[in-house]
């Protein structure tokens, strides 16, 4: 098991080009953001993604579940997660036998999730980390951008740090809530001061070409539910492809897939 006490960093070298610093206010509310949501909003980061409501638990695992399928993680394989907050995927992964390891520019954040590795048991590795800043070497399989690139102002650099984090032929998923995200997440930025964007699947599409990524794909993660065969139901399972996608625009996430050149 991984502990706090025994960090390698010649291992996992996180370079800081331009230090994060008392004025930069924006990335400050992103460091005090889990201090600042109270002892309720730490135990939701502490326990995510279980003892949610069940609706709510299920379409993270689910989301987990894609995550593996895409990027095609098999035992062995490396991955990292830039804005890792918790770490809750990083320690599933690891229970898949994946080398992981998730960095987030909270220390708060990364206290939380070496201490839940530590009493899962797990071999999840987690370091202080400003993901716009990051060189991790060319050394991984896989990079896991999920729910993060939309709280940097600076996406272009995240997307330039992850894919110095991946090995030639490498693969990204970026997976981020769409355009209205600059509208529904006001009230967050408001109230902790975070960066709040959306994107729309092109704008984040042409960003992935300007890092230098290719075989750029996108998924639409319809995070399906369960049908009965009573007839409401047969009709909704018939029609609801067709209504997801003519909707997708305005409430569907981004799940975008692209390889390291």
């Amino acid at each position: 098991m991984y502990s706090r006490t025994r960090r390698d960093h010649s291992r996992c070298p996180a370079t800081y080009h331009r230090p994060v610093t008392e004025d930069d206010h924006r990335k400050q509310a992103e460091i005090d953001y889990p201090g600042a949501v109270g002892d309720v909003g730490r135990e939701w980061i502490r326990i995510k993604p279980f003892r949610a409501d069940p609706r709510t638990t299920g379409r993270l695992l689910i989301d987990f579940g894609y995550v593996m399928q895409l990027l095609d993680l098999h035992a062995g394989s490396s991955l990292v997660e830039l804005g890792c907050g918790s770490g809750w995927m990083m320690r599933l992964a690891a229970r898949h036998g994946v080398h992981a390891e998730g960095y987030d520019i909270a220390p708060l954040m990364v206290e939380i999730a070496h201490t839940e590795a530590m009493l899962a048991g797990v071999d999840a590795r987690f370091e202080v980390g400003d993901y716009e800043q990051l060189d991790l070497g060319r050394r991984f399989d896989a990079c896991l951008l999920y729910d993060a690139l939309h709280h940097s102002e600076r996406p272009e650099l995240v997307l330039a740090a992850a894919r110095r984090a991946l090995k030639p032929g490498g693969r990204l998923l970026l997976v981020e809530p769409n355009w209205t995200h600059r509208f529904r997440g006001r009230e967050a930025s408001e109230a902790y001061g975070t960066t709040e964007l959306g994107y729309s699947s092109r704008r984040l599409k042409r960003l992935l070409r300007d890092a230098g990524f290719t075989d750029i794909r996108r998924f639409h993660a319809s995070r399906k539910r369960l049908y009965s065969n009573a007839p409401a139901d047969t009709a909704a399972h018939l029609s609801e492809p067709l209504v997801f996608r003519l909707f997708a625009p305005f409430w569907t996430q981004i799940w975008l897939r692209a390889r390291a050149t």
